[in-house]
């Protein structure tokens, strides 16, 4: 049976109401051409319409491509993800109440599809107690349109659990490289397999149509099994991209780069050393935390200097890996978030999570946007800026080491170092150390429970996390503890009696000297 057929005869497929599961982290495994091409039907015809969508991370450009291009209202009744990706139109709907919300740890996604395949009705972990993905808080819901409970708090053996609803997938819309006449996909141009196949197997378990938008058509005579990442047994659909460079780019910064593919290894690649700035002084006290042969994951923003000063103080036998599923290798950040060179393979994201959630990462290093007085951080939702949680809440309860990266103020922060001492030439206009934050993405409480180690660096202090809140255990030299630290935060933390200078060669030019 022939499966290769157009587009408008894939969104045939789609029945108003259903529930589709999409591929992709950022554009990565994205179907962006069926994306457009579902959103130009609705406009014209209204139809389909009242869809649920799922989706595990953010799918989209951070702009303008991506899930947004399917963001209009009767289109899409609800919306379940892990993170919204700057999905302006998205979040506008949410935010009036146009489109039932949600907001789920990225791993939970990813698992909810592995449990679908496997012919469950629920997926039951500890991931999202005590957070607003906690019942008794919020249960993960983004607005007051999203009434229905998709997650209840469930007690096994006297511990806490969260039990997650598997829903019912009628469409899958996934990405492969190239597909035969039978459906057999490969995906040897994509930077990583991601959720593809266990999209694909979720769907098919639960009755329902696979529609895979592919590159490249070959004759099944010229596909090789061991290629071969989705099997054509989970697969209805194949649909040929008519404009591959526009919408199959194997991310949103680049179309095509064998490189990242894994298809070579580059002995070019490489970071310029960062300036010595906030951002360094953090990623140099950040550093300071790696063993060798550590296992580790970096967050986005301050946390992927961490690779670049490593590779700078010539740290080789760190071992980093991606949400995505890569391991090894040199992560990429930007429009290539999501992507690493030189990695060593690559898993499906739910067996990654599997691995995160085991306690397999020796140390995580992640950002923080703002943080209360008992050490609880708010990553996710601003007001009404909403971001959401990716896979920061799965990382952050499993990973036994935690090193939160942020400077002290934000806005406007302007750092010196001068003889090997900080000065603040301008101070940010927000405050980061608050008194209540807007809802909780780390949980202070769980942390301590389950024995973690937790620091919080800045470019001018650093926090550890004890029994009772947050306490100052390291000030950086040339800064006023008054000043530059206690003024600048809601609250007054507790001061360890021991409190000690950071590290002066994080203040200095030059290398480190660390290895």
């Amino acid at each position: 049976m022939n499966k290769v057929m157009g587009f408008d005869q894939a969104i045939d497929l789609i029945e108003d109401g259903d529930t589709i599961a999409f591929s992709g982290f950022m554009l990565a495994t994205a179907a962006r051409e069926m994306m457009v091409r579902i959103g130009q039907r609705f406009l014209k015809e209204g139809s389909p319409r009242n869809l649920t969508l799922y989706q595990g991370a953010g799918l989209g450009n951070n702009n303008d491509q991506g899930i947004c291009e399917l963001s209009y209202p009767g289109l899409i009744k609800r919306y379940v993800t892990a993170h919204f990706a700057n999905n302006r139109p998205m979040i506008e709907m949410a935010l009036k109440n146009e489109v039932e919300a949600y907001n789920f740890p990225q791993g939970v996604i990813a698992h909810l599809y592995r449990q679908a395949a496997g012919g469950k009705a629920f997926e039951i972990t500890r991931i999202g107690l005590k957070t607003y993905c906690d019942p008794r808080i919020r249960g993960g819901k983004v607005n007051q349109a999203a009434r229905e409970d998709l997650v209840d708090l469930i007690e096994i053996d006297g511990r806490e659990y969260l039990k997650y609803k598997v829903p019912n997938y009628n469409i899958g819309i996934i990405r492969g490289t190239t597909a035969d006449e039978f459906g057999n996909i490969s995906m040897e141009e994509e930077s990583s397999i991601i959720d593809s196949l266990d999209v694909a197997m979720a769907v098919k378990a639960c009755g329902g149509k696979v529609i895979v938008q592919v590159k490249n058509l070959v004759s099944s005579k010229s596909m090789n099994r061991q290629d071969v990442v989705i099997p054509g047994v989970f697969v209805d659909a194949i649909v040929k991209s008519e404009e591959p460079e526009i919408y199959h780019r194997q991310t949103p910064g680049t179309y095509y780069d064998p490189i990242i593919a894994g298809r070579y290894k580059s002995d070019n690649f490489g970071f310029e050393p960062l300036a010595l700035n906030e951002r360094k002084l953090i990623a140099r006290r950040a550093v300071l935390e790696l063993e060798d042969n550590s296992v580790v994951n970096l967050g986005i923003g301050i946390p992927e200097a961490v690779s670049s000063v490593a590779e700078e103080e010539g740290l080789e036998n760190i071992i980093l890996t991606v949400e995505s599923g890569l391991i090894g290798g040199i992560p990429l950040g930007g429009s290539n978030f999501g992507s690493a060179v030189n990695s060593w393979a690559g898993l499906a994201m739910a067996s990654q999570f599997d691995f995160y959630n085991s306690g397999g990462l020796k140390k995580t290093f992640l950002g923080f946007a703002e943080m209360d007085p008992i050490g609880n951080i708010n990553v996710s939702r601003f007001g009404d800026r909403i971001g959401g949680c990716g896979g920061f809440i799965d990382i952050t309860q499993s990973t036994k080491d935690i090193v939160f990266c942020g400077t002290m103020t934000a806005g406007g922060l302007v750092t010196e170092v001068r003889d090997g001492k900080l000065h603040i030439v301008q101070e940010g206009k927000k405050k980061k150390f608050k008194n209540n934050i807007d809802e909780i993405t780390f949980s202070a409480e769980e942390s301590l429970e389950n024995g973690q180690n937790v620091i919080f660096v800045t470019e001018r202090c650093v926090f550890a996390l004890r029994e009772g809140g947050i306490v100052l255990v390291e000030i950086a030299p040339g800064v006023d503890l008054e000043r530059d630290i206690l003024d600048q935060m809601e609250f007054v933390p507790r001061i360890a009696e021991d409190l000690k200078t950071m590290d002066l060669r994080i203040f200095q030019e030059g290398l480190m000297g660390i290895k």
